[in-house]
């Protein structure tokens, strides 16, 4: 069951949050969600070579829920569960998305989500990084809750040099993905209606294979580390392997981890942190 846990997880009966009359009094909510963090990987959860302190800081100054799980341990379904609180099985979601064999697969414009409920109780929405929730115009992100799209319809990028759509344009950005989803998001809320409550989701690729390359201040940290593994004489284990892949994914984590650094300064500068909700999850996680 562990490969199905997540670090953190929030109910998403967020409606109940905006019922309150005045905008002032609505709670501003930042989504993040991770691809693949598995919950061992932060330092809030007892591992210590994660270097992960702004998603320590959150579990310190909130809630951490250690014993959330995902109800499909697979991209798409985990993704459309945490859309509409509703199993993937119920929505004819119950594998990666494949454009290449599963054309039309994808978000029913009928199903109720949340950011829809949110964009109709008054609230800003946006959504930047990975949907993989349908990649036909029908399936649009703006057309299931979000006012604004910055990203990738599909399930995979590189992490450099992406091609990304913004204003229903697509084209290649130069940079690491994990610092221009941050960077965009930042600047819509610098952006933003300051007469509108807002409500951001934030969707990292990583710490999804491939896992580098990361910037090199990411990668500084990891790369002399001997990592601890769970059962190194399980027979036939690829000791070697399994401690690089451990440090490249580490290293990966560690990226998502500085760019909510980031999101959380400018929560703070914008003096939004009293009055905004903060959610750090992941789709599910590993191993």
């Amino acid at each position: 069951l562990s490969a199905m846990k997540l670090p953190f997880f929030l109910p998403l009966s967020l409606s109940a949050l905006v019922m309150s009359p005045p905008a002032a009094a609505k709670p501003n909510i930042v989504f993040i969600m991770a691809d693949d963090q598995a919950p061992w990987a932060l330092g809030a959860s007892g591992y210590a070579q994660a270097k992960t302190p702004n998603m320590d800081r959150i579990a310190q100054e909130g809630a951490r829920f250690p014993n959330a799980f995902t109800p499909t341990p697979v991209c798409s379904p985990a993704r459309a569960s945490v859309m509409t609180s509703r199993y993937g099985s119920e929505l004819g979601i119950t594998d990666y998305i494949n454009p290449k064999v599963d054309a039309g697969v994808g978000l029913d414009a009928g199903i109720v989500t949340w950011p829809r409920l949110l964009q109709q109780a008054g609230y800003a929405t946006a959504l930047f990084g990975k949907w993989h929730l349908g990649d036909t115009d029908a399936q649009h992100p703006t057309r299931r809750g979000y006012d604004t799209f910055m990203g990738f319809r599909g399930g995979g990028t590189p992490p450099k040099d992406p091609v990304l759509e913004k204003n229903g344009v697509s084209a290649k950005r130069e940079g690491f993905i994990v610092d221009i989803v941050a960077d965009e998001a930042i600047a819509w809320l610098r952006q933003r209606d300051p007469a509108k409550p807002f409500a951001v989701s934030i969707h990292f690729r990583e710490p999804h294979a491939a896992h580098l390359p990361v910037r090199d201040e990411d990668w500084a940290k990891f790369k002399d580390l001997d990592p601890t593994i769970p059962n190194p004489d399980y027979p036939g284990l690829d000791t070697e392997r399994v401690k690089k892949v451990t440090r490249e994914y580490l290293a990966a984590v560690a990226a998502v981890d500085r760019n909510l650094g980031h999101l959380l300064d400018a929560l703070d500068a914008l003096k939004f942190t009293e009055n905004t909700i903060v959610i750090y999850t992941s789709d599910h996680g590993y191993n």
